[in-house]
């Protein structure tokens, strides 16, 4: 009997990367579809209108979703996971590499979108409950890097080569420029941005006193968080150390990690929303938001009273915050 050709589903038996890339993505794709919708259910829940970090959350994970169909095709259309000759030799010949390097391009394209939408939900966080001047600023700068590097990695990407079809089509005439120092230099931009937006509220958040279920959290957050560092440092060195004669079995090791990267990023983004949106709507304030300053802070006092007490999309149902000891002006006063 024949091995079908054309696509690769009668490979999956012993495609084992392909499956662990299938069954990984579906189950963290699962939970990240939950954790946003209990997001936005949450803000439906108390009344509070979606700020920017929703809006830049939901357009993460829709983009994702695109990825996750662009990963099925790689596996199912063009064998990855499976090494090259085997590809050329059950899956239709060069045809099956075309569709290969094209989705491939695609899939790239989409990771560029979703790491820099998600780093974007987190800073626009940040500016909401960082309300010290020095930690504000550090998050417009943070934004402003994200950008730049959202924009310059997709227009990087989509013409490394001139013209752009001759990523996929090596015989047209043109010019390419080099991918691997391409991925390396975005790779690593993108691991020291994440550095710095995980280590950007540390300086706030040391001077507050926190609950046992909010440090709890809090330690939750910042372990995931130093996975998805980790993460992403494995798999600049797994692209690093690429294959280059077998790229169908030797890139499945990348766009897996590089997926579970982005997934678990959006999970971390979501963490410090849901902490409170779940207690307020449990009827408690035991573990309300993680990053806020105290009301003592000047800059904190100026915006609440300019921004949260005047306009009714900002969190105007978040509990007020008791007044710090330290601060001899609020001693005694009715809060």
């Amino acid at each position: 009997m024949s091995m079908p050709t054309g696509t690769f589903v009668h490979a999956l038996g012993h495609n084992w990367l392909g499956k662990a890339d299938i069954a990984v993505q579906t189950i963290l794709l699962a939970a990240v579809s939950v954790i946003v919708g209990f997001r936005l259910w949450s803000r439906r829940r108390l009344q509070i209108s979606l700020q920017g970090n929703d809006w830049f959350i939901v357009a993460a994970t829709i983009v994702m979703l695109g990825r996750y169909v662009v990963e099925l095709l790689l596996i199912l259309l063009c064998g990855m996971g499976l090494h090259a000759d085997e590809v050329d030799r059950t899956g239709g010949g060069p045809e099956a590499f075309v569709r290969f390097k094209k989705l491939t391009y695609i899939g790239e394209l989409l990771w560029a979108t979703v790491l820099g939408l998600t780093q974007l939900s987190i800073l626009q966080y940040y500016l909401r409950r960082l309300q010290q001047r020095l930690a504000m600023r550090l998050s417009y700068a943070g934004m402003g890097l994200c950008s730049a590097l959202w924009i310059a990695s997709s227009l990087a990407t989509a013409f490394i080569c001139t013209p752009s079809r001759k990523v996929w089509l090596a015989s047209l005439e043109g010019d390419c420029g080099n991918r691997n120092k391409l991925h390396t230099g975005c790779a690593v931009s993108g691991l020291i941005l994440n550095v710095f937006i995980l280590l950007l509220p540390l300086p706030v958040i040391r001077n507050m006193q926190l609950t046992w279920p909010k440090k709890v959290w809090l330690a939750i957050i910042y372990i995931l968080g130093l996975v998805l560092i980790g993460l992403s440092a494995v798999r600049i060195k797994t692209e690093l150390f690429l294959i280059s004669g077998d790229s169908t079995y030797g890139s499945a090791r990348g766009s897996l990690l590089s997926s579970v990267e982005t997934l678990l990023g959006i999970i971390v983004a979501c963490l410090p929303v849901l902490a409170p949106g779940s207690q307020r709507i449990n009827g408690t304030t035991e573990c309300t938001s993680i990053v806020q300053t105290p009301r003592s802070d000047h800059v904190a006092n100026r915006y609440w009273k300019a921004s949260v007490l005047s306009n009714g999309q900002m969190e105007d149902s978040e509990p007020e915050i008791p007044p710090s000891h330290s601060d001899p002006t609020t001693h005694g006063k009715k809060v």
